[in-house]
């Protein structure tokens, strides 16, 4: 079915997002499809004559999200389109850029294949986050982190799986993650690489004071808890995604479970997830 309408997330501070608006903003006109711009980009020449913009916190509700810019950019989009998730589709510009599928140069091919319906959306889990003294729901599409306010200090936690005692950790840290965040800080921690549409849930330490301490993949059915013991700072900290930080003490836990809504990956059929590990991780490279 032709979308009758989409929304634009950028990251205004890179150089060829203006340039890539005006594409869009054509391409949508040509089109006859209604674009939405963020007020971010109010103040672009090419939007000079745009009549539709809207404010982060009062997303429209689009048939589509294109995202302009890297991964955190793509990641802050989902998190404003969350409710209900809107499916996404995120253009490369800049570093690594994992989880954006397309590059500048494909962007009006990408756009008239998701037109003519040549598209289709991939499901993928996103995590939901609860500290006990707090009634604020967290979600995350890559990971959280859970350690010390003060980061360089020795976080001491207890995991917990369906009620169960696992194991107790004494590291820098632990990181609960995706498949989706897989190939972010819990692969650089040492954790393994799990393809997106693998529903699970990955368990991280972060360089553990233990040489038994290991990652563990998990069922994406599974409630996670972190109690904190004697050993434990006072002040502790629940990061989502690298962008949202929330303030805990040890008296409290951290409940981590499936999320009841997935993130929509818009993909197409010469997407190659294991041509991108090679290609942006160089995965599977032996040196000469």
């Amino acid at each position: 079915m032709k979308p009758k309408s989409f929304a634009i997330w950028a990251n205004p501070g890179k150089k060829e997002v203006p340039g890539l608006v005006h594409e869009v903003v054509l391409w949508a006109k040509n089109n006859d499809i209604k674009l939405f711009l963020p007020d971010s980009l109010e103040h672009l020449e090419v939007a000079s004559n745009h009549s539709n913009f809207y404010d982060s916190s009062a997303p429209p509700n689009v048939d589509f999200l294109l995202c302009l810019g890297g991964d955190g950019t793509l990641i802050a989009g989902v998190r404003i389109f969350s409710n209900p998730a809107v499916p996404v589709l995120g253009v490369h510009i800049g570093g690594l850029g994992f989880l954006a599928q397309i590059t500048p140069k494909e962007l009006t091919e990408k756009l008239d294949m998701i037109k003519d319906g040549q598209s289709t959306t991939q499901e993928r889990l996103v995590l939901d986050a609860q500290i006990s003294d707090s009634s604020k729901s967290h979600f995350a599409i890559n990971d959280f982190v859970v350690q010390n306010e003060t980061s360089y200090r020795v976080t001491s936690l207890s995991l917990y799986i369906d009620h169960k005692h696992v194991s107790d950790y004494k590291s820098d840290g632990i990181i609960i993650s995706t498949p989706t965040g897989s190939t972010a800080y819990s692969l650089s921690s040492g954790g393994p690489i799990v393809q997106p549409d693998v529903f699970s849930i990955i368990v991280t330490p972060i360089a553990p004071h233990s040489l038994t301490s290991r990652p563990l993949v998990l069922p994406a059915d599974v409630d996670i808890e972190f109690r904190f013991n004697g050993d434990s700072e006072r002040k502790l900290k629940l990061i989502s995604d690298g962008q949202n930080i929330e303030n805990f003490t040890n008296n409290s836990t951290v409940k981590i479970s499936q999320a009841k809504h997935h993130v929509k990956f818009i993909t197409f059929e010469d997407y190659d997830y294991y041509k991108t590990l090679k290609t942006k991780m160089v995965w599977g490279k032996r040196g000469s």
